[in-house]
């Protein structure tokens, strides 16, 4: 969530939602969902309920897989004057990194079986 802020205010700057067809409320009531959905499957985890890594999986997946398709073909072929440069593209290339390690890390945590007590 903390690298996926600043990119979505450049998002909502540059427009890249309204170009998608997604007004600006809709759009931030999008990410206030999705940091909501989010938060729940961080309490969910530390309460070790299944629920969370699954919840946590399944953000990230959306998040890496929203990043590719949004915004990978200007971090392969944009010049270096691509929005705030190198930043944007680093933001870019975080939340796509970190989204697909969420959701391989939600999945493998929501098939482990439970350790006996």
């Amino acid at each position: 969530m903390l690298v996926s802020l600043p990119h979505a205010l450049e998002d909502f700057h540059y427009g890249d939602l309204l170009r998608l067809g997604i007004s600006l409320p809709l759009g931030v009531a999008i990410l206030a969902a999705a940091y909501g959905t989010q938060l729940a499957g961080i309490a969910l985890t530390a309460r070790g309920r299944r629920a969370g890594p699954v919840l946590l999986g399944a953000t990230g997946a959306i998040w890496c897989i929203g990043a590719l398709a949004i915004h990978g073909h200007a971090l392969l072929f944009a010049g270096p004057d691509y929005r705030h440069g190198l930043v944007s593209k680093l933001l870019e290339v975080l939340i796509i990194v970190l989204g697909a390690a969420c959701a391989w890390l939600g999945a493998s945590a929501s098939t482990r079986r439970a350790a006996p007590r």
